[in-house]
């Protein structure tokens, strides 16, 4: 049978010189997850990063033998885990470079028997950390441990105070930069979660009002974890003269009047979110090896969800939003986030180096 006439999330198995390919059809869309360990014999194509570093941060969520770490998510059923809940087209390093690891520090945070713990993710649109954090929560599900993921897009304002709140910016955008979220129901609700376990929390649909989104239902969850994302998520004011930080910009055209006196304002409501910042007690940042990735990962974003619902940023409106991205916050801000892992990715996704900040090369 075609690719075509294959269920959602069909399973093949192939053996090929010991090497275990999983096909996945998803959407018509042919994923193939190798399930050959970063240390396998036969190697994994996948596989970019060195693998020092890695082990390092194995080590930091208590794993000090590699082969020990592989062999415990095998008897989970590794590489198949939630498997369907992978975006098409996503390679295997994201699974044993960014989503064992992040499982692996789930499990320990759950056998610590804390009562809440905050797991952060930072990345720029379309990196794909929303598809990851998918897969984190389904695959926590599916072993009995209770996560969620939160995004701070979940939190943006409400339909008309929304449109009230980006009256102005040069960009035109309906949402995303700094003052567009519903900061201080987001702190409460996460304190009240933390104080009595349940998490009551928006959910922002992006397709909605032609593109410019809404609010679409409240969810009520009970997680031990929770996972929180976002673009700009701890990232901080900036110290230095906007005009000094932002020459090191990757912008073909330069910001204009606007743009620099509107950067200004989102300064100080870059500053408002420090109360939800200081809740992460761990952060991860996807962080692209150059800044204007983001643009081609954006636009094939909105392109799929045009296909998915119908609806998305499309000609001039999506140029806006990506020109935004690129200039409302300087862009050594968003690539200097402290963080506790770091992992570099390329423009096709691929991830070139992984590891603790610490390790990361000057």
């Amino acid at each position: 049978m075609g690719v075509a006439g294959q269920r959602l999330s069909d399973h093949h198995y192939q053996n090929c010189n010991n090497l275990i390919l999983i096909m996945v059809y998803n959407n018509n869309q042919l994923n193939i997850v190798n399930s050959c360990s970063p240390w396998s014999t036969v190697g994994n194509p996948d596989i970019l990063f060195p693998l020092d570093k890695f082990e390092c941060l194995l080590q930091g969520i208590g794993w000090n033998d590699s082969s020990k770490w592989v062999d415990h998510w095998k008897q989970y059923g590794a590489p198949d885990i939630a498997l369907s809940y992978w975006a098409p087209g996503t390679k295997s390093d994201w699974f044993w470079g960014l989503g064992l690891p992040l499982l692996s520090e789930i499990e320990r945070l759950i056998s610590l028997d804390l009562s809440t713990s905050i797991i952060g993710i930072t990345a720029l649109p379309g990196s794909g950390k929303t598809s990851l954090g998918n897969w984190l929560e389904a695959a926590s599900n599916s072993m009995g441990w209770p996560v969620t993921v939160l995004s701070l897009d979940d939190f943006y304002l409400p339909g008309e105070e929304l449109d009230q709140a980006m009256l102005g910016n040069p960009w035109k955008v309906p949402r995303g930069i700094p003052g567009s979220h519903s900061i201080e129901v987001m702190y409460k609700q996460i304190l009240k979660w933390k104080n009595n376990g349940y998490l009551f929390t928006p959910t922002f649909d992006k397709s909605l009002r032609n593109g410019f989104g809404d609010r679409s239902e409240w969810r009520i969850s009970k997680p031990r974890v929770l996972i929180l994302e976002g673009w700009f998520l701890c990232c901080e004011p900036t110290d230095l003269p906007l005009d000094s930080i932002n020459q090191s910009s990757d912008l073909i055209t330069p910001l204009s009047i606007e743009e620099l006196n509107y950067q200004e304002k989102i300064q100080v409501s870059l500053s408002e979110y420090s109360c939800i910042w200081e809740l992460v007690e761990r952060l991860w940042h996807l962080k692209p090896i150059t800044f204007s990735a983001t643009n081609k990962w954006k636009k094939e974003q909105e392109d799929n969800m045009y296909k998915i619902r119908g609806s998305s940023l499309r000609g001039d409106k999506l140029k806006s939003f990506i020109r935004m991205i690129n200039s409302a916050i300087p862009q050594k801000s968003l690539l200097e986030i402290n963080s506790d892992v770091v992992a570099e990715i390329n423009q096709k996704r691929q991830i070139c180096w992984l590891g603790n900040k610490e390790d990361q090369p000057k």
